[in-house]
C-alpha cells in the first residue's frame, strides 16, 4: 500500500510537471519566450489596527482584524511579466470582506488589480498582476481590512499561481513549493466590555460622529466645566486599550483629542478625571 501510495505521488508529480513543461513549450512555439522566476507567498498574519498580532485560534466576533500577506519574489534578477500570475485568497465561511474596504488600498496597487467574488461558499479575492513587478521589489506587505460573518472555525488560504493568460512571454516557476500560505483560525462570541468602562458620571458630546478624514475630535461636556487633569483612553469594541494620554484642562467645556491614525472602525473613548470620581464612555465610528 505505501509503494503505492508513493508510486501516485510520484506519478502525479511526474503529470503536474509534464503538464507544465509541455505548457510551456505551447506557449515558446506561439513565440514567447520563457522565463525562469520564484515568485513567493511569506506567512499569513491576523492583526488588530494598531498592528499587534492576534491568537488566530481566539479571535472575537466583535474585534477589527487586519489580514497581512507578504507577497515576494525571489527572482534572481528577472521580473514576473504583465498578465502571467494571479493571486487568489479565500477567506474562508466566517470571514467577509469590510464593505467599507477599498481593494484599491489593499498595497501593491501598482502591480496587482483586484477583485471580489464568492466561490464555493467562501469570499475570494483575485489579485491580477497587471504591471511588471521588477526584480527589485522583493517584498510587498498585501493588507485587507476584514469583518466577522460568523462564530466558528475556517482557515483563510492563499495561492501565488503562475497562469501566463496575458504575458507577452512564458513564465516558469524556480520553485513551486513557496507558493501557497494558509492560516486556521477560530472565532468565538465577542467578550463583554469591562464593565468599569462603563460606569460614567460625565455626560459628554463627542463631534463630528461619525468621521472620516479626521486625526482628531471635539469632545465638550453637556453640564459644567472640565476642571484638572484627565485620562482620555480609545478601546476597540472588545474592550482592549489602543492608546491613552493626559490632558490638562482648565475651566474648559471643550477640548480636542487628538487620536492620530487610526484606522476605520467603532471605538470607544473614555474621558476619567484624575480620581477616577468623574468617567464617560463614548462611542466613535471611524468611517
Amino acid at each position: 500500500m505505501k509503494f503505492n501510495i508513493k508510486h501516485k505521488r510520484l506519478s502525479f508529480k511526474c503529470l503536474l510537471a509534464s503538464g507544465l513543461l509541455v505548457a510551456s513549450l505551447n506557449g515558446i512555439g506561439q513565440g514567447r519566450s520563457a522565463v525562469i522566476a520564484d515568485p513567493s507567498l511569506g506567512k499569513l498574519e491576523l492583526t488588530n489596527f494598531a498592528g499587534q498580532v492576534l491568537d488566530a485560534n481566539n479571535l472575537q466576533s466583535d474585534q477589527l482584524i487586519k489580514l497581512k500577506v507578504p507577497v515576494g519574489s525571489i527572482s534572481h534578477g528577472k521580473a514576473l511579466p504583465a498578465g502571467s500570475c494571479i493571486i487568489k485568497i479565500g477567506l474562508g465561511s466566517k470571514l467577509l470582506l469590510d464593505p467599507g474596504f477599498d481593494l484599491t488600498n489593499a498595497g501593491g496597487n501598482s502591480y496587482f488589480n483586484w477583485t471580489s467574488s464568492v466561490n464555493g461558499g467562501q469570499l475570494q479575492l483575485s489579485g491580477e498582476l497587471v504591471n511588471t513587478l521588477p526584480a527589485t521589489v522583493s517584498s510587498i506587505d498585501l493588507s485587507f481590512r476584514l469583518k466577522v460573518k460568523e462564530e466558528g472555525n475556517s482557515a483563510i488560504t492563499a495561492n501565488f499561481l503562475i497562469t501566463n493568460h496575458n504575458s507577452t512571454v512564458v513564465l516558469s516557476d524556480e520553485n513551486g513549493a513557496n507558493n501557497s500560505s494558509v492560516i486556521s483560525y477560530q472565532i468565538s462570541k465577542g467578550s463583554p466590555i469591562d464593565p468599569s468602562l462603563l460606569d460614567g458620571k460625565l455626560k459628554l458630546n463627542v463631534f463630528p460622529n461619525p468621521a472620516k478624514d479626521v486625526t482628531a475630535v471635539t469632545i465638550s461636556v453637556l453640564q459644567g466645566k472640565f476642571v484638572g487633569k484627565y485620562k482620555i483612553s480609545l478601546f476597540d469594541l472588545a474592550g482592549k486599550l489602543i492608546q491613552a494620554k493626559d490632558m490638562q484642562l482648565n475651566l474648559v467645556n471643550t477640548f480636542t483629542y487628538n487620536f492620530g491614525t487610526i484606522a476605520a472602525g467603532k471605538y470607544l473613548i473614555k474621558v476619567a478625571n484624575a480620581d477616577g470620581t468623574e468617567t464617560s464612555l463614548l462611542k466613535f465610528q471611524k468611517l
